[in-house]
């Protein structure tokens, strides 16, 4: 009965951008509790307190008294504004006391808030970031035991022990905190423009897989997340999957050059349709039938000559390297919430799986996986394991860099190479002219892609994208750009002006 324990929260870990700018921190705020031991009249005390801190006194009066025979602690209020403390402690009611309590803090609001996440009041991470690396970040509570009289009074000569909190460990982001404010800027601005529903855009440093900004909208602020609704709060860009249409097209376009099929000047006779099995396959624009090359139909983004591409793979090869580019399979970047996408395996294929699979139909991605899929092009042939957590800073300021990103090879050199040349040329002949950049060249390919319906079919809503990288020899930066539902719908038309800015 004498004996009581304390415990004293420690003080959370900073996270903070790639150069050591905040993003989340903690400050020290007052909260108001009581102990209804000390209490001397609940009901005076209730009145004169309950008006400071916003509350009803009946409520405040109940707490005042305890909930249970022998209660000695009560929260009022938790990590109110320095303003309430002080008329709080002018009032020098007796059994009302103020401790310092650490209070999550968002210094730039919205800014990343779907990479950090945020927290609940008592500093345990919820989402993003915060909830991922909740173990290195909230370190380790203090404690406090002691001995004391009914009154509440230590015992002097009792036993005694003080712990103290030791605090988190701070983390470093790959998140560039400039670049993630313009990439926030710029996709907003084109949501509006393009009047999106919602919108995603990713930029990524190739050799690395370092994210250096990840932005969606609609967004939310971390400090106040309990205003915003799940579906402002989610993280679209590993959480929502989506036919990826035409910027699929890479995948069937880059196995049947690694396998030897083709070489960018193979012929191909290309009609405006195409029969196969149960469907019937058009491109984007009727034309006569043509001899096309295979750099000219990726180039033109003919989804019938890229059909014939993939007839020519193959269903063991087209389903490998599906497999081989991360399809079908988180891509290791240890976030919460991460989607896997769809894709079938080859004994659940129907008939025409062979056909639309290579145009990017009847298989689902994230925004992650199809820029994680790019580096791949832009790093030779090397599959790199994007990640967010650059390093972490341990007591004493001591930091320690996180692993390096698992990687393995995909496709060979000149194949990768081969396709650079090819994606250059759908930035300056073919369908992604607009996401040109002055003094550079851009590889990349535009995709405009259906969006499904729930009970099969096809409605007359889509999704737009653009992924690439600049320079196209030698890329510092890969892009990913969607846009839900747009106007105008081509990826060409809106999401490529897009990512031009941004890059």
């Amino acid at each position: 009965q004498r004996e009581r324990d304390l415990t004293f929260q420690a003080r959370r870990g900073a996270i903070l951008d790639r150069a050591g700018e905040p993003l989340a921190i903690s400050v020290d705020l007052h909260t108001v509790f009581a102990d209804p031991a000390h209490v001397s009249d609940a009901g005076s005390e209730a009145e004169k307190l309950a008006p400071v801190l916003g509350l009803k006194p009946d409520a405040l009066e109940a707490k005042l008294r305890g909930s249970w025979p022998g209660d000695r602690f009560e929260y009022l209020a938790r990590q109110i504004e320095p303003r309430v403390a002080r008329e709080v402690r002018q009032l020098d009611l007796p059994g009302i006391y103020l401790k310092s309590e650490p209070k999550r803090y968002f210094p730039g609001g919205r800014l990343a808030s779907h990479v950090l996440g945020f927290v609940d009041i008592d500093g345990e991470g919820l989402e993003g970031i915060e909830l991922q690396y909740d173990h290195l970040l909230e370190g380790s509570p203090g404690r406090m035991t002691l001995e004391q009289d009914p009154a509440g009074r230590p015992l002097p000569q009792a036993e005694f022990t003080f712990e103290r909190p030791q605090p988190g460990r701070s983390l470093f982001l790959t998140i560039d905190k400039e670049l993630q404010y313009f990439t926030e800027l710029t996709l907003a601005q084109a949501a509006r423009t393009y009047h999106a529903e919602a919108g995603t855009a990713m930029v990524m440093k190739p050799g690395t897989g370092e994210i250096l900004a990840l932005a969606n909208v609609p967004d939310f602020d971390p400090n106040r997340p309990g205003r915003f609704s799940t579906v402002e709060r989610r993280n679209r860009a590993l959480t929502d999957v989506y036919e990826p249409g035409s910027a699929y097209k890479i995948v069937a376009a880059s196995a049947a050059l690694n396998e030897k099929i083709v070489t960018p000047r193979t012929p191909f006779t290309v009609p405006d349709s195409y029969a196969y099995s149960d469907r019937v396959f058009h491109d984007s624009h009727p034309h006569a039938t043509e001899r096309m090359t295979f750099r000219e139909i990726i180039e033109q983004s003919s989804n019938v000559g890229t059909i014939q591409i993939g007839l020519k793979l193959g269903g063991r090869l087209i389903d490998e390297y599906v497999r081989a580019f991360g399809f079908g399979t988180p891509t290791g970047l240890d976030f919460p919430g991460e989607s896997r996408g769809i894709v079938l395996d080859p004994q659940e294929w129907s008939g025409s799986t062979i056909a639309t699979i290579p145009i990017g139909q009847g298989i689902a991605v994230t925004p992650l996986q199809m820029i994680t899929a790019y580096s791949v092009i832009a790093n030779d042939g090397l599959w790199i394991e994007p990640k967010l957590l650059h390093s972490t800073m341990r007591s004493g300021g001591r930091i320690v860099r996180s692993p390096p990103a698992a990687r393995k090879r995909v496709l060979k050199r000149r194949p990768a190479r081969k396709m650079v040349k090819i994606l250059t040329g759908v930035t300056t002949r073919g369908t992604g002219i607009e996401a040109q950049v002055p003094g550079y060249q851009v590889a990349g390919k535009t995709g405009t892609a259906q969006k499904p319906l729930p009970g099969g079919g096809y409605g007359n809503s889509y999704v737009a994208s653009f992924a690439g990288f600049a320079p196209a020899r030698n890329p510092a930066v890969i892009v990913m750009v969607l846009l839900d539902d747009p106007s105008p719908i081509w990826g060409g038309s809106s999401a490529a002006p897009t990512f031009r800015t941004i890059t």
